[in-house]
Order: structure tokens, then sequence, then C-alpha cells
């Protein structure tokens, strides 16, 4: 919007009064020698008044509040990133008579080509994480610019400055797929530890069902019975297999033990004492295996092994 709205020569007249001015629009006449004579905040010249200046021109100056909006793309201190900022300029004319001196009338074109160099002298001291700080300078720094200062030089006060900064639309689309990246990322670091802990449940059951099936089986093969050990185990390949294998170890191992004890105690030279030991051993490795005919007591086993052992050394 231009500051000078209207530029008209000044004409006499005995019947109508010059124009009164408004708190938004002010009147500036001028004489052929410049001199200036400012109106405003309701008031007119008097016919007199008129005459008295010969003001050959008068304007029309816009005293209202008014607004620039400014929204582009500037440098970060990040090469290649920019921030994206949204100005709000509201500015008014306190010297009328500097803006017509200076003809600032159409400060729009000068608040366009100033910006950007203004901006930009903020902006590129800051990183791209810094859209916070560069909002707070430009906000609370903007009566200290070049800018600034250019508009007071032409009568034109800068009223009040609010900006929105954030990233530019590339680097906004550059961090939201850094963002997918890294939430994808945790979603599969979430599974993979879900997975992880699922195994191990299933595990830890499996571990749990392992150590008694070992066990009843362990108590079955001790006390002899390897009917109920088999039938334990046979749901379990890998178990049934063992059970199996520790059986066929069970019975080699029990013949080898009883072979060498009853060859021990048939000895010509063994006593009475020694052939107790020897079928305690035995009773001791296989509780469940009777070690002498039913008929027969098992106190007086050893007794007759040692007669007969006396008598064959007769």
């Amino acid at each position: 919007m231009n500051l000078i709205e209207d530029v008209q020569a000044v004409q006499f007249s005995f019947f109508e009064k010059p124009p009164a001015s408004s708190m938004s629009k002010a009147f500036v006449y001028v004489n052929a020698e410049n001199h200036f004579q400012v109106v405003k905040h309701g008031d007119r010249l008097t016919r007199s008044e008129l005459r008295a200046g010969k003001y050959t021109k008068v304007y029309t100056i816009n005293m209202a509040t008014l607004n620039f909006h400014y929204e582009k793309e500037v440098p970060s201190a990040d090469r290649g990133r920019q921030f994206l900022v949204d100005l709000s300029i509201d500015y008014k004319v306190v010297d009328p008579i500097s803006v017509i001196q200076q003809e600032a009338g159409e400060i729009v074109h000068f608040l366009r080509k100033k910006l950007p160099y203004w901006l930009e002298e903020i902006t590129i001291d800051y990183p791209i994480s810094d859209a916070k700080r560069v909002k707070q300078h430009i906000e609370g720094f903007h009566e200290y610019s070049s800018m600034v200062a250019g508009l007071k030089e032409v009568g034109v006060k800068v009223t009040d400055i609010n900006v929105l900064v954030k990233q530019s639309v590339n680097d906004q689309l550059h961090d939201t797929e850094f963002r997918r990246i890294d939430q994808d990322y945790e979603l599969e670091g979430y599974r993979n530890e879900k997975h992880y802990h699922l195994h191990q449940h299933k595990l830890d059951q499996k571990r749990t069902g392992a150590r008694v099936l070992a066990g009843e089986i362990q108590a079955s093969i001790e006390a002899g019975d390897f009917l109920s050990a088999i039938l334990i185990a046979e749901e379990n390949k890998e178990a049934l297999q063992i059970v199996k294998s520790r059986i066929l170890h069970e019975e080699a191992f029990r013949r080898v033990v009883q072979d060498q004890a009853k060859r021990h105690i048939l000895n010509p030279v063994i006593d009475m004492i020694e052939a107790k030991e020897q079928l305690a051993k035995i009773q001791a490795y296989f509780p469940y295996e009777q070690t002498v005919e039913n008929k027969d007591d098992l106190s007086d086993r050893p007794k007759k092994i040692y007669q007969i052992n006396q008598a064959k050394g007769e």
C-alpha cells in the first residue's frame, strides 16, 4: 500500500474550508520554497493560514498502522539447509515530511528489497536446529537492524514484528524421512526383543518340562523300572533315544559289576566279611536287583559262599 495516497494542487476558496485530517490520515502542505506544514489528528488549516502559507500542493498521507507479510526460505549455518521464515511486520508513518522528501510512498518495495539481506544476516549464524533462537533474535533485536534504521530515515517506524521460523519444506521432508527410518529401526528392535523374550519363555518352559521329564526318567531307571522310563520318554524322540542308551549302559554296567563281584566272592581266599561287602556293593549299585534266589535267605548267602570256598580249599 502506498503511504502517499494522493497529491493535489491547493485551490483557495472563500466558501469551502480546507479538509480536516483524522487519526488515520494527515495532510502535508508545501509551497514553492519547499516549506512544509503537517496537519493531523483531526486538525485542519484555516483559510487565512492557507493563504498566508502560499501552499501550492497538498499530500494525503496514510497514518494508519499497516502490515507487511513476507515468507521466504533463507540459509542457515548448515550447508544446504534453510529456514522457512514467515514474517509479519506492523509499521506506520511517524514523520510525514520525511516520507515526502525521501519519496518513500512505495515503502513495500523498500521492504521487499531489504528484508532478504536483513534476515540472512541473522539466520546465517544459526544451525538448522536453532529455529527457536532465530525467532527470538528477529523479534527481540529488530530495532537495531539496518532495515529498521533505513525505515526510520524515511519517516516510518516498525511497531511490531511477529515471526514464525521453521525448517524449509525440503528439510522437513528430509527430517521426516530420517524419522521414518528411526521408527522402522525402533519397531524392528521391538519386534526382535519381543521375539527374543518369547523364544526365551518357550525355551524356559521346554527346559522346565525337560527337567521334570528327566527327573521322572532318572527315578524310574534308578528304581529299575525301565518300562516306566520308556513310557515316560516315548513322546519325545530325543528323550527316548537317551533312555534306551542309558538302559543299555546300565545293563552292561550291571553285568560287568555282577560278574566281577561274583568272581571275587567265589575266590577260594575270600572270607565271609569280604563276601558281605561284595554283596552290599551289588545292592548299592542295583537296589532293585535280587542278588539271590527267592527261596534263599539273603543274610545266609555270604555264609554259604564262604563254606563252599572253604570246602574247595580243603
